[in-house]
């Protein structure tokens, strides 16, 4: 019950520090403000479909303007249904569809928000099915096969349930899905992301590694490495999910170590209702109960991106960091900063994905 009570704190009311405007140097960030000029980059946000990862997509589209940004999520049954989708975005962008329509002066289309005439952004669907490794490959391959560069690789999807479960490949579904579908995405990424860093002047190539706070609800010793292929049905849900956000600050500061052309943070949401929490309340009778308060203490989505973005555009970020809202570093817990944990994480991984 207790470890229940913490991940609903988490889920629904935030961090101690996750109020808009709370990081230091980062405190007035505004996305219509702040998001530079990313003219000519490309992006690539999974869990793109859901609510932070489309309003992640809406926001740098809208305020940066990059040339193209990949919508990764969970395959479409139809090319018309991924067509839908990336005119909704297109749509809550720039007030207008046209998602594949090729880059054109923006105008009056918007309503007015006309940034120097700057083109509009591109939005492209890439089937990604972050619980199958086999997916995750094609998905990869797809991109690479039609993009040279890769400048901001946003690590977003997620998933929070009750219910014990594997992925295809028998990882624990938390796991498999929030931390090894990305570790994998990540790795075959990394070379394009390090060679559109080694060909800027000024190198700017980003990973943003979605993690939260729900990550100090972890078992004891951070991550059950024995128990990872099977449903870890022994653990409360909190557990699985927790060792998957802990892994997930893991892999933002191993690919900073490795890789120092990029730059890599690790990102706590904050306080937001978003389709997760709503789907906890159908497996939840605790959260059912607390739901009619949560909107009070929480954020609008809108507002609970901005973590995101800021550690996607802000020239503070520092590499191989975990960042609770907005911009606020080092809050992440004891078992987070073993090095010894990170170490054998990775080398777990590595193994893992050689298989």
């Amino acid at each position: 019950m207790a470890q229940l009570m913490e991940m609903l704190r988490v889920t629904l009311f935030g961090s101690r520090n996750d109020a808009p405007g709370g990081g230091k140097g980062a405190a007035s960030f505004d996305p219509s403000r702040d998001i530079p000029c990313l003219a000519g980059k490309v992006v690539l946000v999974t869990g793109a479909a859901g609510d932070l990862g489309r309003t992640t997509a809406v926001q740098l589209a809208r305020y940066g303007r990059p040339a193209r940004i990949y919508v990764a999520d969970l395959p479409r049954g139809s090319s018309d249904e991924e067509e839908l989708l990336l005119r909704r975005i297109a749509r809550e962008a720039y007030g207008t569809d046209g998602a594949k329509a090729a880059p054109e002066s923006l105008g009056q289309a918007a309503g007015g928000d006309d940034k120097d005439n700057a083109t509009r952004t591109e939005f492209r669907f890439l089937g990604l099915d972050l619980g199958s490794l086999k997916s995750v490959r094609a998905c990869a391959a797809q991109f690479i096969a039609r993009e040279e560069r890769l400048d901001v690789l946003i690590l977003n999807a997620g998933i929070i349930r009750v219910a014990p479960g594997t992925t295809s490949d028998g990882y624990e579904a938390h796991f498999g899905i929030n931390y090894l579908g990305h570790a994998l995405l990540a790795r075959l990424l990394v070379p394009t992301l390090v060679r559109t860093a080694e060909q800027q002047q000024q190198p700017d190539a980003r990973v943003v590694v979605v993690s939260s706070e729900g990550h100090s609800v972890a078992p004891k010793g951070g991550i059950q490495f024995d128990a990872l292929k099977g449903p870890c049905a022994e653990m409360s849900y909190g557990q699985r999910y927790g060792q998957s956000k802990v892994a997930l600050i893991g892999l933002a500061k191993q690919l900073g170590r490795r890789h120092p052309q990029l730059k890599v943070a690790a990102v706590h949401p904050g306080r937001i209702l978003t389709g997760m929490a709503a789907s906890l309340r159908k497996e939840s009778l605790l959260v059912r109960i607390t739901a009619p308060i949560a909107p009070l203490v929480c954020v609008p989505v809108e507002t609970g991106v901005r973590n995101h973005l800021w550690a996607a555009t802000s020239p503070d970020v520092v590499s191989g960091k975990y960042y609770e809202p907005v911009g606020i570093p080092d809050k992440e817990s004891e078992m987070a900063k073993d090095d010894g944990l990170i170490e054998k994480l990775w080398d777990w991984t590595e193994k893992e994905l050689s298989l």
